[in-house]
């Protein structure tokens, strides 16, 4: 058997055509039932290549591959398992539910872009470009393993969610407001709010904050890990660490926590571990936000108040306020666009001023 086959083509008569060659095992094979002698010439090229490709183990036999979307899915997860950690495993398990329910039984070289444009479409506008994004990233993992014939999702455009779409920021008006919902918190929770405002991290950062991050001195915390999907993580989501500085009123409110010494988090739950964010909302978030009078809102809103009274009191740049949040001014941009127009108005309103008093000044 050749090291590099190139296979032969027969001809059996006027428009009968076919090619011998040989397969992944080296055994001699011949297909017939071609019309034209291009016909058979661009079959057997693809099979020379299917058979090489085989051959090298890039690819599996056809009678290896997936049947259904489900056990495409499958595998994926499977192989993806070892290299993640436990809280993305289950985010992209939870995500592809989506698509094993519109496109489980069916056979992945079935599918085809106009299904898949529409039934990304029909998406919710929250969940949309998640969801698509890791269908896309198991069509696309099985494609190039040679488990599918093709990747259908091909040239589908998956933007983010637009502005139109995302639901309305809503964040306290004033400190009071942040006040009435800490006094309506267990003590050992008290502080939550007032330091979440004041500091602008994510939920998932201060859940995993231990007392030793606090530099009272310096008046700072170090932002360097993460609790997320019930796993500590080192490193923030987009740097390894930052700096976040601490106003007076954030450890005035340390300072009145219950001490503990059983555990060295900052905001520990009642056994000393890590606070489920799930059950700290229902049973704390809610019911604190409902005695002090005021509409329901998520967690993250207090990182967002933290943001839009810093973009109003239009003291901090841009730049240094994406620094100490952890995020980009593209993101601020994007995500804060409102309160920004308002500030541009001011700003507007400053020039004005000015030019009017230089015109009073020089009588023009």
């Amino acid at each position: 058997m050749p090291k590099q086959q190139v296979g032969s083509l027969v001809r059996r008569g006027p428009r009968r055509y076919g090619v011998r060659f040989y397969d992944e095992h080296g055994r001699r094979r011949y297909q017939g039932g071609f019309d034209t002698r291009t016909a058979a010439e661009r079959w057997l090229r693809q099979k020379v290549d299917e058979v090489a490709a085989l051959r090298r183990g890039e690819t599996v036999p056809g009678s290896q591959r997936p049947q259904t979307v489900d056990e495409l899915l499958d595998l994926f997860l499977a192989r993806h398992g070892p290299q993640v950690d436990p809280a993305t495993l289950k985010k992209l398990t939870r995500e592809l539910r989506r698509a094993r329910e519109a496109f489980g039984g069916r056979h992945p070289d079935s599918l085809h872009r106009l299904e898949l444009e529409d039934w990304r479409a029909g998406l919710s506008p929250g969940s949309r470009h998640n969801v698509f994004r890791s269908f896309r990233q198991a069509l696309r993992w099985a494609h190039e393993r040679g488990l599918t014939e093709r990747e259908p999702s091909r040239g589908i455009r998956n933007p983010k969610r637009r502005r139109h779409e995302r639901k309305p920021i809503t964040p306290f008006e004033s400190w009071e407001e942040v006040f009435a919902v800490a006094d309506e918190l267990d003590p050992r929770y008290r502080a939550i709010p007032i330091f979440a405002v004041g500091t602008g991290l994510r939920p998932e950062e201060w859940l995993a904050l231990e007392r030793s991050d606090i530099d009272r001195e310096a008046r700072l915390v170090r932002v360097c890990k993460r609790f997320s999907g019930g796993q500590l993580k080192q490193g923030t989501k987009t740097v390894p660490e930052r700096f976040v500085p601490l106003r007076a009123r954030v450890l005035e409110a340390l300072d009145a926590m219950p001490r503990r010494i059983d555990t060295p988090l900052l905001f520990p739950a009642p056994r000393g571990g890590h606070i489920e964010l799930n059950k700290w909302r229902l049973r704390h978030w809610y019911p604190a936000l409902r005695a002090a009078g005021l509409e329901q809102r998520s967690i993250y809103t207090m990182r967002h108040t933290f943001c839009t009274w810093a973009i109003e009191e239009g003291t901090i740049p841009l730049p240094q306020l994406a620094t100490i949040m952890g995020t980009s001014v593209r993101e601020l941009e994007d995500t804060y666009h409102r309160w920004l127009r308002r500030t541009d108005e001011r700003l507007l309103a400053a020039f004005d001023a000015y030019d009017a008093a230089s015109d009073a000044a020089f009588g023009h």
